[in-house]
């Protein structure tokens, strides 16, 4: 029989983790304690390398089977967490699938949208067509019998005694139909279509929270371009058969981020880089017929301003299409998103190229679009106008009221007030009127039939008042040379108690829309609907700024900031700089 060892009992009490009998250490002198220790280091044969404990054998049994449970623990919890990891690859595979697939139903959606207007647009185009031709073959149908008859009476009856009544009657049918000929001599279609909604494309992806790490709104890496066409169809001159003009305007915009607002709009300027003119210098005066020539008294040479300049951009949080300025306050009407909008503070930026942004408060519109909107000082309110009425807004602290002061039905409308007054000229089909009301009760206490007046029956697109001074913008096309189809326009200034005709300062080229509106000093500022900002004053004397973008709408803000729309979200600023 082999010897092994006795494995003493806890009875035995050895063990550093067993408990020692009290009546032992009790009744121990100190030297009996060391003998003991000495005694309980000898007989412990099992040691523990983790603890640095000594102790009898089931004590480590006991010991080493709770260190390897607790190690198998750990071990499992490392797999779930392997596991946790896997399941979340898997999970974030499919959800950038369904990600992907998402953005990609979303753009053909919004390309079969598209595509949706595409085929609306033909159809629109085609139908034109399709009743100009029916016209055009109506016409063609009651010449023929004219014709035939016209031939008999001539070959067959020869002169009949009523030849001069005959004559006269076939003159009137042949100026009747080239007068409805005429109508088809100049065909023409404008389309204007941008590829510039993307601050209308709301993109936000965010895989990982954001206590883990920040994730930014989406921006396009360009953003976009704005497509011109112009259609047209004329005889350039008595030499040349007639031709097909199509002219195309590519406007690229470049790109501006600006995160804290998370828009993308028309583009930022580097002031550093210089702008070419836009090429809409004076027309030629041949151009005018000299029958129809406004007798302009200022022949002054265009100048670039010296005293103004253009200097920074306002980023706002919707497009701009009307703006109007209380001195502090921007009220200004989106036409896309239908609101009207109140710029309380404009905050600067860090960026070099003198970019802000706005404090705003909003409000829907839920009237007809705004075709002009004013300041008016006398009322302390803004004034809109549409088709169907005049409306008054109120900037409170937060909210904007909105009441209701005229009620008409117009084609066409603008505003302009002054210190006492509130100015409206409005067109409908049969009568042009402008008409001066008490700025608080809206009562008419003045009226012009602008029909007497021969010099105000062109195409008058916008008015203001300065001192008795009526400064109006005429546009029209050039009627001697068909070849230079563009419209041109002047501003006519008149004496607002009689109408006569102070002068007439001719501004050359101008575009889709343009607006004037004059300062404290009597200097009228003009935006020609390209990039070019007209300043002229009361004696005719005028100069421009070069505009970095197109300029549309604009107001006069704390006496010397002009402040340029042009239908984004980027609001340009020219600001004086001194005086001559």
């Amino acid at each position: 029989m082999s010897y092994r060892p006795r494995i003493p009992s806890l009875n035995d009490q050895y063990c550093q983790v067993c408990s020692v009998s009290s009546s032992s250490s009790s009744s121990s002198s100190s030297s009996s304690s060391l003998l003991n220790n000495d005694k309980i280091r000898h007989l412990s044969c099992f040691s523990c390398e983790h603890c640095r404990l000594s102790m009898c054998y089931e004590c480590f049994e006991k010991h080493t089977s709770q260190l390897i449970y607790e190690y198998s623990e750990l071990q499992q919890r490392f797999n779930h967490l392997k596991n946790l990891c896997d399941d979340r690859q898997q999970y974030l595979g499919q959800f950038q699938e369904q990600c992907l697939h998402s953005v990609n139903s979303a753009f053909d959606e919004a390309s079969n949208d598209l595509e949706n207007l595409r085929r609306e647009s033909i159809n629109y185009v085609k139908q034109q067509f399709n009743d100009a031709n029916i016209a055009l073959s109506d016409t063609m149908i009651e010449i023929k019998p004219l014709i035939a008859k016209a031939q008999q009476q001539w070959t067959h009856d020869g002169i009949t005694k009523n030849h001069k009544v005959e004559l006269e009657t076939q003159r009137k049918q042949i100026k009747d139909i080239e007068y409805r000929l005429n109508a088809f001599s100049s065909p023409k279609m404008h389309i204007r279509m941008s590829t510039f909604p993307r601050n209308k494309l709301d993109l936000y992806c965010q895989p990982v929270s954001d206590a883990y790490k920040s994730t930014k709104k989406f921006a396009a890496s360009y953003p976009g371009k704005t497509i011109t066409t112009r259609c047209s169809f004329g005889k350039p001159n008595a030499l040349q058969s007639e031709k097909i003009d199509v002219e195309t305007e590519v406007e690229e915009l470049n790109p501006n981020i600006f995160m804290n607002k998370q828009i993308q709009t028309d583009p930022m300027i580097d002031y550093t880089r210089d702008i070419d003119d836009d090429d809409d210098h004076d027309v030629d005066h041949d151009l005018f017929d000299e029958t129809d020539q406004i007798n302009n008294r200022i022949n002054a040479e265009n100048c670039l301003s010296s005293r103004y300049t253009q200097q920074g951009t306002i980023l706002t949080q919707n497009e701009v299409d009307r703006i109007a300025s209380d001195g502090e306050q921007l009220l200004y009407y989106s036409d896309t998103s239908k609101t009207l909008c109140c710029i309380k503070n404009i905050l600067p930026t860090k960026q070099a190229n003198g970019t802000s942004t706005t404090n705003e408060i909003s409000c829907r519109w839920p009237h007809h679009p705004v075709l002009d909107l004013i300041y008016s000082p006398g009322s302390s309110q803004f004034v809109c106008v549409t088709k169907t009425g005049v409306y008054t807004c109120t900037v409170m602290m937060s909210t904007i009221d909105i009441r209701m002061q005229l009620t008409q039905n117009w084609s066409y409308a603008r505003v302009s007030t002054d210190k006492n007054y509130i100015w409206i000229w409005t067109d409908t089909p049969r009568s042009s009127q402008l008409r001066t009301y008490t700025t608080k009760t809206f009562d008419c206490i003045r009226s012009f039939n602008l029909n007497d007046y021969p010099r105000f029956l062109d195409n008058s697109t916008s008015f203001c008042i300065s001192s008795n001074v009526l400064a109006t913008l005429f546009q029209f096309r050039p009627t001697t040379n068909t070849l230079y189809n563009r419209k041109i326009f002047h501003l006519t200034l008149c004496d607002s108690n009689d109408l006569h005709e102070l002068c007439t300062i001719r501004l050359g080229e101008c575009d889709i829309d343009h607006e004037v509106r004059v300062n404290n000093n009597g200097l009228f500022f003009i935006t020609n609907g390209r990039k070019k900002l007209w300043i002229v004053d009361q004696s005719g004397k005028k100069e421009y700024v070069k505009l970095f973008r197109l300029g549309r709408a604009l107001t006069i803000h704390k006496r010397n900031t002009v402040i340029v729309a042009n239908g984004t979200q980027q609001l340009q600023c020219v600001e004086f700089i001194h005086s001559e």
